[in-house]
């Protein structure tokens, strides 16, 4: 008889409460399907698909022993569940950090997604040359202003923009490593490129020829340059005529990110380390 009375009084709860059940159970499954899609493909989909069964284990006789009153129970299972999250996290710590990245990136609108990419496949690719002995490079990127003149002048390249690529065309007994390379539309669309010389003596006194011809495109248009030195790997940025004191790698990164932004430029202006 008691067995009977226990088993209505679960019966006239349910009736009583399937909507909230209802909705515990659909979100339990949406998280449990978002996990499982997340790590689809990794190692930990198996452990996902047991750690998700364990917890609905876990969940339901957490519901069974507040229904009976089964305080022993109920204490062990809400000890286990505790331990069990804990373990969680550490077991996918990796997975959860690569969900945090991408719902850092889906919150990041697709232009400035593409200016970050940009400036760190350059700034990447910058400091690699900067490391190589007696490897100078020019890079360009263009913004506003035509380069297509100077884009003719070079070899056709029309690739992604990618640090690897760019290292790749500035190895020393590449045919492509002389001259500029210039990005235009977030694609390197030309190698071994002639630019302008400046005549600025103020700007270019001291200075080679890769340096006079970053500082003089940046005084015709408001194209970014980047330099590396060949003789001591520095690198340094011209832009509005003016050429920066040597950057370090933040300093690039902090630089390239801000400028690529900014839809508009104004006047020539002096560069800030």
């Amino acid at each position: 008889m008691e067995f009977l009375a226990d088993l209505k009084s679960l019966f006239s709860f349910a009736h009583a409460n399937w909507h909230l059940a209802a909705i515990e159970i659909f979100l339990i499954v949406a998280i449990a399907y978002a996990v499982l899609r997340m790590l689809r493909g990794t190692l930990g989909a198996e452990i996902a698909r047991g750690a998700v069964l364990l917890m609905v284990t876990f969940i339901v006789g957490l519901y069974a022993s507040k229904l009976f009153n089964l305080g022993n129970l109920q204490a062990i299972l809400e000890s286990l569940v505790g331990v069990s999250l804990f373990a969680l996290v550490v077991i996918f710590q990796p997975e959860i950090r690569r969900l945090l990245v991408r719902i850092g990136e889906s919150a990041m609108s697709d232009a400035k997604r593409k200016t970050v990419n940009l400036a760190k496949e350059i700034t990447e690719s910058a400091f690699h040359i900067s490391e190589l002995n007696q490897i100078g490079a020019l890079i360009v990127v263009e913004r506003k202003s035509q380069t297509g003149t100077f884009i003719e002048s070079g070899a056709p390249v029309d690739s992604l923009i990618s640090a690897r690529v760019l290292n790749t065309i500035f190895t020393k007994n590449s045919p492509l490593h002389d001259g500029a390379t210039i990005i235009k539309n977030g694609r390197i669309a030309a190698s071994h490129c002639l630019l302008p010389l400046s005549e600025n003596v103020e700007v270019c006194r001291g200075l080679g020829t890769r340096h006079r011809a970053a500082v003089g495109l940046s005084e015709i248009t408001d194209a970014i340059a980047v330099i590396i030195s060949e003789e001591t790997g520095r690198v340094s940025v011209a832009l509005g005529g003016q050429l920066s004191p040597p950057l370090d790698y933040e300093g690039l990164l902090k630089l390239l990110t801000k400028e690529l932004a900014e839809t508009a430029v104004g006047e020539p202006k002096e560069i800030k380390s």
